[in-house]
């Protein structure tokens, strides 16, 4: 069973223990009933945020709701969810892409396209959907020359277009009052600069390839597309992109993050081992 902040969490695991199983789906698709269809597993808790993965099949009722004091955004793991966000047009979001709803903007999300639409959820602990807001009156277009931060979609497809996949880089995708998201891409063999935090958890999410995680004395794993990988505030961590392929990751941090290396010798020791 999936446990919350837990170190690694396996994608294929996350997949089956919230999926639909065959029993649900027959009935579904001769009934029309998607009662008990719709399951959720809490993923992280890291003092910012509370982030949970949703599972619900193709063609399951929505919630419209709004949030008025905090960002709501998503990353989507399985299938395709359409989204409607304030007075944007629809979009269709797969896996990778991070949808963000800003506060304040009414929110319509439903499974679009396949018997698993998995999407994870980032907001606060304490939310709820008690605020309905109305269908706004008129539907615009995504601005063409929107660029990130905190595009509504930001496509998976989109970033590796804008940078490629042949060199190194990282960039800021979502920055808000609670969380700066950085998406990035390594080659193989490369690794990150060891270092630890001291007051801030950090997650990820693996987009693409193989990746070694190094954390404190904990021995070695590696995490590969679709799993989440957490480290508590005090131990250290080293990631390398293993294997033939590079590597895509989204690094979630508090905005004013602080980073003590080790290879700093004025640098604090982290606290935890």
């Amino acid at each position: 069973m999936i446990q919350t902040n837990q170190r690694h969490i396996d994608y294929r695991e996350l997949c089956a223990e919230i999926g639909q199983s065959p029993e649900q789906l027959a009935r579904l698709r001769e009934t029309g009933d998607y009662a008990g269809t719709t399951k959720s597993v809490k993923t992280v808790l890291d003092g910012r945020n509370r982030a949970a993965a949703i599972s619900s099949p193709a063609g399951a009722p929505s919630d419209p709701h709004l949030h008025a004091d905090f960002h709501e955004w998503w990353i989507i793991m399985a299938g395709e969810v359409a989204y409607e966000i304030g007075e944007y047009e629809q979009i269709v979001a797969s896996f990778g892409d991070i949808v963000l709803a800003p506060c304040g903007y009414r929110h319509d999300i439903k499974p679009h396209k396949g018997d698993q639409c998995i999407r994870m959820v980032v907001g606060l602990e304490d939310s709820n959907h008690d605020l309905k807001g109305l269908p706004h009156p008129r539907t615009l277009p995504i601005p063409e020359d929107w660029e990130p931060p905190n595009m509504i979609h930001t496509r998976l497809e989109y970033m590796t277009e804008r940078h490629g996949l042949e060199t190194n880089w990282g960039e800021v995708v979502l920055l808000d009052q609670r969380n700066r998201v950085n998406m990035i891409h390594s080659l193989p063999g490369q690794s990150n600069r060891p270092h630890w935090h001291p007051d801030m958890d950090e997650w990820w999410f693996v987009a693409k390839g193989q990746i070694e995680w190094k954390v404190g004395d904990e021995g070695p794993f590696v995490a590969g597309r679709g799993d989440i990988v957490f480290v508590e505030a005090g131990y250290s961590h080293e990631i390398t992109t293993v294997g033939d392929e590079s590597s895509i990751r989204y690094a979630v941090t508090a905005p004013d993050v602080v980073h003590h290396f080790l290879d700093d010798p004025d640098a604090p020791r982290p606290p935890r081992v």
